[in-house]
Protein backbone atom coordinates (compact mmCIF):
# COMPACT_ATOMS: atom_id res chain seq x y z
CA UNK A 1 0.00 0.00 0.00
CA UNK A 2 1.54 3.71 -0.70
CA UNK A 3 0.71 6.54 1.39
CA UNK A 4 1.02 9.56 0.25
CA UNK A 5 2.17 11.66 2.93
CA UNK A 6 1.80 14.83 1.33
CA UNK A 7 -1.88 14.10 2.37
CA UNK A 8 -1.68 14.89 5.41
CA UNK A 9 0.46 18.24 4.82
CA UNK A 10 -1.89 19.80 3.10
CA UNK A 11 -4.44 19.42 6.16
CA UNK A 12 -1.58 20.69 7.62
CA UNK A 13 0.36 23.45 5.71
CA UNK A 14 -1.30 26.60 7.07
CA UNK A 15 0.52 25.81 10.55
CA UNK A 16 4.04 25.28 12.13
CA UNK A 17 3.20 22.78 14.26
CA UNK A 18 3.56 19.17 12.55
CA UNK A 19 5.35 16.51 13.78
CA UNK A 20 6.61 13.05 12.81
CA UNK A 21 4.44 11.31 15.37
CA UNK A 22 1.55 13.26 13.01
CA UNK A 23 2.34 11.01 10.28
CA UNK A 24 3.11 8.35 12.61
CA UNK A 25 -1.07 8.33 13.48
CA UNK A 26 -2.67 9.34 9.76
CA UNK A 27 -0.21 6.39 8.01
CA UNK A 28 -1.84 4.20 11.19
CA UNK A 29 -5.18 5.92 10.40
CA UNK A 30 -4.97 5.07 6.87
CA UNK A 31 -3.91 1.55 6.99
CA UNK A 32 -6.96 0.06 8.59
CA UNK A 33 -9.19 2.52 6.64
CA UNK A 34 -7.68 0.88 3.33
CA UNK A 35 -7.53 -2.88 4.77
CA UNK A 36 -10.42 -2.20 6.60
CA UNK A 37 -9.36 -4.16 9.37
CA UNK A 38 -9.53 -3.26 13.58
CA UNK A 39 -7.07 -2.19 15.01
CA UNK A 40 -6.69 -3.65 18.74
CA UNK A 41 -5.19 -1.85 21.38
CA UNK A 42 -2.00 -3.35 22.18
CA UNK A 43 -1.13 -3.14 17.96
CA UNK A 44 1.93 -1.38 17.76
CA UNK A 45 1.89 1.11 15.06
CA UNK A 46 2.02 0.43 11.44
CA UNK A 47 5.15 2.69 10.95
CA UNK A 48 7.02 3.93 14.42
CA UNK A 49 7.67 7.37 14.65
CA UNK A 50 11.95 7.35 14.04
CA UNK A 51 10.84 5.30 10.93
CA UNK A 52 8.49 8.59 10.07
CA UNK A 53 11.21 10.84 10.95
CA UNK A 54 13.56 9.20 8.41
CA UNK A 55 10.80 9.00 5.67
CA UNK A 56 10.18 12.90 6.33
CA UNK A 57 14.13 13.14 5.79
CA UNK A 58 14.54 10.69 3.01
CA UNK A 59 11.54 12.78 1.12
CA UNK A 60 13.88 15.84 1.67
CA UNK A 61 11.94 17.24 4.27
CA UNK A 62 14.17 19.17 6.79
CA UNK A 63 13.98 19.70 11.08
CA UNK A 64 15.18 23.50 11.54
CA UNK A 65 14.76 26.14 13.66
CA UNK A 66 11.21 28.18 14.29
CA UNK A 67 11.32 31.18 12.02
CA UNK A 68 9.13 33.76 10.79
CA UNK A 69 10.30 33.12 7.62
CA UNK A 70 6.32 32.14 6.02
CA UNK A 71 5.48 36.04 7.11
CA UNK A 72 8.20 37.44 4.30
CA UNK A 73 8.05 35.14 1.43
CA UNK A 74 6.61 37.00 -2.11
CA UNK A 75 7.43 40.43 0.08
CA UNK A 76 9.52 41.33 -3.63
CA UNK A 77 6.58 40.58 -5.96
CA UNK A 78 6.39 43.30 -8.44
CA UNK A 79 3.10 44.10 -7.38
CA UNK A 80 4.22 43.93 -3.46
CA UNK A 81 6.51 46.64 -4.01
CA UNK A 82 4.36 48.62 -6.41
CA UNK A 83 1.72 48.94 -3.56
CA UNK A 84 4.73 49.13 -1.00
CA UNK A 85 6.39 52.44 -2.42
CA UNK A 86 2.94 53.73 -3.09
CA UNK A 87 2.12 53.61 0.90
CA UNK A 88 5.19 54.92 1.65
CA UNK A 89 5.11 58.39 -1.25
CA UNK A 90 1.97 59.04 0.68
CA UNK A 91 2.76 59.30 3.71
CA UNK A 92 6.10 61.06 2.70
CA UNK A 93 4.59 63.47 1.36
CA UNK A 94 1.90 64.37 3.77
CA UNK A 95 4.97 64.14 6.34
CA UNK A 96 4.32 68.06 7.62
CA UNK A 97 0.94 67.09 8.35
CA UNK A 98 1.88 64.88 11.23
CA UNK A 99 3.29 65.00 14.34
CA UNK A 100 7.00 63.56 14.23
CA UNK A 101 10.10 63.05 16.79
CA UNK A 102 13.63 64.65 16.33
CA UNK A 103 15.90 61.81 16.10
CA UNK A 104 18.33 62.80 18.98
CA UNK A 105 19.58 60.72 22.61
CA UNK A 106 16.48 62.55 23.90
CA UNK A 107 13.32 62.61 21.59
CA UNK A 108 11.03 65.78 21.68
CA UNK A 109 7.39 66.37 19.36
CA UNK A 110 7.71 68.45 16.36
CA UNK A 111 4.59 69.94 15.52
CA UNK A 112 2.91 69.92 11.99
CA UNK A 113 3.55 72.74 10.00
CA UNK A 114 0.42 72.37 7.81
CA UNK A 115 -3.16 70.88 8.86
CA UNK A 116 -2.55 68.73 11.34
CA UNK A 117 -3.33 65.44 11.40
CA UNK A 118 -2.68 62.59 13.77
CA UNK A 119 -1.52 59.01 13.00
CA UNK A 120 -2.84 55.84 14.54
CA UNK A 121 -1.65 52.41 14.12
CA UNK A 122 -3.97 49.29 14.61
CA UNK A 123 -2.37 46.15 15.26
CA UNK A 124 -2.74 42.61 17.97
CA UNK A 125 0.09 40.94 19.47
CA UNK A 126 0.21 37.32 20.93
CA UNK A 127 2.23 36.33 24.05
CA UNK A 128 2.77 32.85 24.32
CA UNK A 129 3.51 30.59 26.86
CA UNK A 130 6.65 28.93 25.57
CA UNK A 131 4.45 26.47 23.78
CA UNK A 132 5.35 26.99 20.50
CA UNK A 133 7.97 23.85 19.30
CA UNK A 134 11.47 25.19 19.07
CA UNK A 135 11.82 23.63 15.76
CA UNK A 136 9.50 22.46 12.70
CA UNK A 137 9.84 20.37 9.76
CA UNK A 138 10.56 22.24 6.59
CA UNK A 139 9.69 20.96 3.05
CA UNK A 140 11.24 22.06 -0.37
CA UNK A 141 12.13 25.36 1.80
CA UNK A 142 8.48 25.81 2.73
CA UNK A 143 7.23 25.86 5.84
CA UNK A 144 3.90 26.70 7.42
CA UNK A 145 2.13 29.48 9.55
CA UNK A 146 2.02 29.61 12.84
CA UNK A 147 -1.64 29.21 14.49
CA UNK A 148 -2.22 31.92 16.90
CA UNK A 149 -5.06 30.13 18.70
CA UNK A 150 -3.21 26.94 19.93
CA UNK A 151 -1.86 26.68 23.35
CA UNK A 152 -2.72 29.20 26.25
CA UNK A 153 -1.41 32.55 24.82
CA UNK A 154 -2.88 36.10 25.70
CA UNK A 155 -3.44 38.32 23.06
CA UNK A 156 -3.57 42.35 22.72
CA UNK A 157 -5.38 44.53 20.37
CA UNK A 158 -4.90 48.21 20.44
CA UNK A 159 -3.72 51.38 19.15
CA UNK A 160 -0.81 53.47 18.77
CA UNK A 161 -1.10 56.89 18.52
CA UNK A 162 1.76 59.53 17.02
CA UNK A 163 0.73 62.37 19.50
CA UNK A 164 1.85 63.61 23.02
CA UNK A 165 -0.84 62.24 24.26
CA UNK A 166 0.47 58.72 23.09
CA UNK A 167 1.63 56.32 23.27
CA UNK A 168 -2.01 54.47 23.36
CA UNK A 169 -5.24 56.04 22.90
CA UNK A 170 -7.38 56.80 26.03
CA UNK A 171 -9.52 59.45 27.55
CA UNK A 172 -9.11 61.18 30.61
CA UNK A 173 -11.87 61.06 33.60
CA UNK A 174 -13.84 64.26 32.43
CA UNK A 175 -13.52 62.85 28.66
CA UNK A 176 -14.99 59.89 30.05
CA UNK A 177 -17.69 60.33 32.21
CA UNK A 178 -18.89 62.55 28.95
CA UNK A 179 -18.17 59.86 26.61
CA UNK A 180 -20.30 57.15 28.44
CA UNK A 181 -23.60 59.36 28.85
CA UNK A 182 -23.29 59.58 24.95
CA UNK A 183 -22.72 56.03 24.74
CA UNK A 184 -23.56 53.96 27.99
CA UNK A 185 -22.62 50.75 25.88
CA UNK A 186 -18.67 52.15 26.69
CA UNK A 187 -18.74 51.21 30.08
CA UNK A 188 -20.99 47.53 29.82
CA UNK A 189 -19.23 44.06 30.51
CA UNK A 190 -18.44 42.09 27.70
CA UNK A 191 -16.42 38.87 26.35
CA UNK A 192 -13.30 41.46 25.37
CA UNK A 193 -11.40 42.91 28.22
CA UNK A 194 -11.00 46.38 27.81
CA UNK A 195 -8.66 48.73 29.85
CA UNK A 196 -9.80 51.20 31.74
CA UNK A 197 -11.74 54.39 29.51
CA UNK A 198 -9.59 53.26 26.44
CA UNK A 199 -9.84 50.58 23.10
CA UNK A 200 -7.03 48.44 24.80
CA UNK A 201 -8.13 45.35 24.13
CA UNK A 202 -7.23 41.73 25.31
CA UNK A 203 -8.17 37.83 25.28
CA UNK A 204 -7.08 35.00 26.97
CA UNK A 205 -6.54 32.53 23.62
CA UNK A 206 -7.36 29.02 24.50
CA UNK A 207 -9.87 30.35 26.80
CA UNK A 208 -11.51 32.77 25.19
CA UNK A 209 -12.47 33.13 21.34
CA UNK A 210 -10.11 34.56 18.87
CA UNK A 211 -9.84 37.96 17.95
CA UNK A 212 -12.79 37.69 14.65
CA UNK A 213 -13.22 40.29 12.12
CA UNK A 214 -16.92 41.52 14.17
CA UNK A 215 -14.51 41.62 17.30
CA UNK A 216 -12.14 44.09 15.47
CA UNK A 217 -15.05 45.93 13.92
CA UNK A 218 -16.31 46.15 17.52
CA UNK A 219 -13.23 47.83 18.71
CA UNK A 220 -13.07 50.07 16.23
CA UNK A 221 -16.50 51.18 16.70
CA UNK A 222 -15.80 51.99 20.41
CA UNK A 223 -12.69 54.21 19.16
CA UNK A 224 -15.15 55.88 16.51
CA UNK A 225 -17.36 56.76 19.79
CA UNK A 226 -14.65 57.87 22.06
CA UNK A 227 -12.42 59.99 19.02
CA UNK A 228 -15.29 62.55 19.28
CA UNK A 229 -14.83 63.29 23.17
CA UNK A 230 -10.87 63.67 23.02
CA UNK A 231 -9.83 67.24 23.40
CA UNK A 232 -6.55 67.09 22.34
CA UNK A 233 -7.77 65.55 18.88
CA UNK A 234 -10.36 68.19 17.84
CA UNK A 235 -9.24 69.85 14.72
CA UNK A 236 -7.05 67.31 13.67
CA UNK A 237 -7.34 65.24 10.70
CA UNK A 238 -7.19 61.32 11.65
CA UNK A 239 -5.97 58.88 9.77
CA UNK A 240 -6.18 55.10 10.38
CA UNK A 241 -3.23 52.47 9.44
CA UNK A 242 -4.61 48.99 9.92
CA UNK A 243 -3.24 46.01 10.19
CA UNK A 244 -3.69 43.87 6.85
CA UNK A 245 -2.56 39.72 5.99
CA UNK A 246 -0.51 41.24 2.77
CA UNK A 247 2.09 42.55 5.25
CA UNK A 248 2.36 39.07 7.23
CA UNK A 249 2.53 37.32 4.41
CA UNK A 250 2.66 37.70 0.34
CA UNK A 251 3.23 34.16 -0.77
CA UNK A 252 0.52 33.36 -2.97
CA UNK A 253 -2.03 30.32 -2.01
CA UNK A 254 -4.60 28.31 -3.32
CA UNK A 255 -7.97 28.03 -1.36
CA UNK A 256 -7.27 24.60 -2.18
CA UNK A 257 -4.44 24.38 0.15
CA UNK A 258 -6.67 25.04 3.67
Amino acid sequence: MKLNYLQLINVKKKTSDFKAVDLRNFIDAKFYEVTDLKKDINDPYVRSERSCRRDLKKWGAKFEKNSQRPYFEGHERDDVVNNRNMFINYFLSRENHYYTLTDDETPSWISPTRRPCILMCHDESTFRSAEVSAKRWVMNENSGLFSKDRGRSYMVSDFLVQHPSGPFFSLNDTEWKEAIKKYPTLDQINDVEYVERSVTASINIGTDYYFDNNTILEQFERLYQMLEFKKEFQNHDIEIIVDNARTHTAKSYSLNDF
